[in-house]
């Protein structure tokens, strides 16, 4: 199986994990983007990237503005630190639709990762891991354990599952 087919099927799989069938939440949206990102880096390109991060923050933007725990994913006790964390992955998405090459999206993508690790760990139910390479220091969001190095693609498995 070709390496972005394998990746493909995890995408999917991922939007799966955080989605609930009833109604999907702004974090499960922003994932979904956030994944595409991921594997996209992981076979070295910024195809769609600027597209990807724009609807991260139209997301975080609409939610900015409709707020509700509900939509956010997180008990009501959560809502207040959500709601302080969305300016930040305004900004990140922002700064990585707006990088113009690999290195500076990965470093961009690594500034947006910071607050949608302190979101994932206030979701209630399923979310998705958090990973990271002590090589290049930095953490991701995945789906699963398995690890893909969005980082370093010649270290496509460099790294540990830190956060569940």
């Amino acid at each position: 199986m070709r390496l972005g087919i394998k990746f493909a099927v995890m995408f999917v799989a991922a939007f799966t994990i955080v989605s609930d069938a009833s109604e999907e939440t702004v974090f499960a949206d922003v994932f979904s983007h956030y994944e595409a990102i991921r594997l996209v880096l992981i076979e070295d390109s910024t195809d769609g990237v600027a597209a990807h991060a724009a609807s991260i923050a139209a997301a975080a933007e609409g939610l900015e503005q409709s707020f509700s725990a509900a939509s956010a994913g997180v008990g009501p006790e959560d809502a207040a630190a959500v709601e302080a964390l969305l300016p930040e992955v305004v900004e990140g998405a922002k700064a990585v639709s707006a990088a113009k090459d690999l290195d500076s999206t990965r470093d961009a993508l690594a500034e947006l990762t910071k607050p949608l690790v302190r979101w994932q760990d206030l979701i209630e139910g399923p979310r998705p891991v958090v990973a990271y390479c002590p090589m290049v220091k930095k953490a991701w969001l995945q789906p699963d354990e398995a690890i893909g190095n969005p980082y370093a693609p010649s270290m496509l498995r460099c790294g540990e599952v830190v956060q569940r």
